[in-house]
């Protein structure tokens, strides 16, 4: 075995101090690999079903608990790299080049099992990120920054992007509004629709706006997780805010530890939002209602076998479903 194949998988690293330990890891392959005590990688009846491009492994078998290692800091670092924008193949790369050190678009592509012409496409685009260095050597090498300064660079430069479409966001909808006004379209004003909103950031996005536009009343009922997983995103406090306003708030819950999840003056908070706590089976489904004219069930994707759960919200301003749930909503508090 050559040690070539040490490469095949090292862009599965998960953090900086994984980075770190694998370092030294591949620094000592030689000797490891001289060790009577290893098993040969061709003696191993490994099971790749899991990982989603087995292909970066060649024709080689690894020992599988090495590539077991491997898939479980993938899970870890790799999503967290594309929530900065990057796309899973340039997150490999990247996470090569960084424990490689410095490496040549040839080896990238041989090593990672992307193909050449890609290789360069992602170095590319990893170089106007400023996370990947070049010389000027023939062939070219590459460097990628140290693990934090990439991430901190990526931070900087998504939080400038949200920064300046936040700033324009009023004139692009004076753009739009100029444009619709000059055409004559059917009325959509009024319309029952709905939305499938996917993943837990967006959902509770959503939730915020709502709330942020409520006028009489809120009715929320939620089982132990997305009461803690609400109150995390600080939506209990927006309840609260809207009780101060003289908004109606109805909060019911299977959660029985909710005291613990609100602060020192939780008797009043919890007036205030016109807490109940319920059985569990009161909860079957959970959802928000605004006003009785907007409404978000949270629910869970169902995925593949080796995929994480996924929150997802179904919104809809359909008033036979509002009314439906609005009065599953008040038989749990016993109207």
């Amino acid at each position: 075995m050559t040690n070539k194949i040490r490469y095949a998988t090292y862009f599965h690293v998960c953090s900086y101090s994984t980075y770190k330990v694998l370092n030294n890891f591949f620094l000592d392959w030689p000797s490891i690999m001289a060790s009577s005590s290893i098993k040969k990688v061709y003696d191993v009846d490994l099971d790749l079903s899991e990982i989603e491009d087995s292909s970066i492994y060649g024709r080689n078998k690894i020992d599988y608990a090495f590539a077991k290692y491997f898939l479980t800091v993938q899970k870890k670092l790799l999503p967290d790299l594309q929530k900065l924008d990057l796309s899973l193949n340039e997150a490999r790369i990247l996470l090569f080049l960084m424990i490689r050190k410095h490496s040549t678009a040839t080896d990238v592509s041989k090593y990672t099992g992307i193909g050449r012409t890609e290789t360069y496409h992602y170095l590319s685009n990893l170089l106007s990120k400023g996370v990947v260095l070049s010389t000027f050597d023939r062939p070219q090498k590459y460097y990628a920054l140290p693990y934090t300064e990439a991430v901190d660079c990526l931070v900087r430069a998504k939080q400038n992007a949200l920064r300046a479409v936040s700033e324009n966001k009023d004139e692009h909808q004076n753009i739009i509004n100029s444009i619709v006004e000059g055409m004559v379209v059917p009325e959509q004003g009024g319309k029952e629709s709905y939305q499938v909103i996917v993943g837990e950031d967006p959902v509770h996005a959503k939730i915020a706006r709502m709330l942020s536009a409520a006028k009489t009343e809120a009715s929320v009922l939620l089982s132990d997780r997305y009461m803690v997983d609400l109150y995390y995103s600080e939506m209990t406090d927006a309840l609260f805010g809207l009780a101060e306003k003289g908004v109606k708030v109805r909060l019911h819950t299977s959660c029985a530890k909710i005291s613990k999840f609100i602060n020192d003056e939780t008797e009043v908070d919890m007036r205030a939002v016109g807490l109940k706590v319920v059985d569990g089976a009161s909860t079957p489904v959970d959802f928000v209602i605004v006003d009785d004219q907007e409404m978000i069930i949270l629910l869970n994707s169902r995925p593949a076998p080796s995929k994480k759960q996924e929150s997802c919200g179904f919104y809809t301003n359909n008033q036979s479903l509002i009314a439906a749930f609005k009065f599953m909503f008040n038989k749990t508090g016993g109207a």
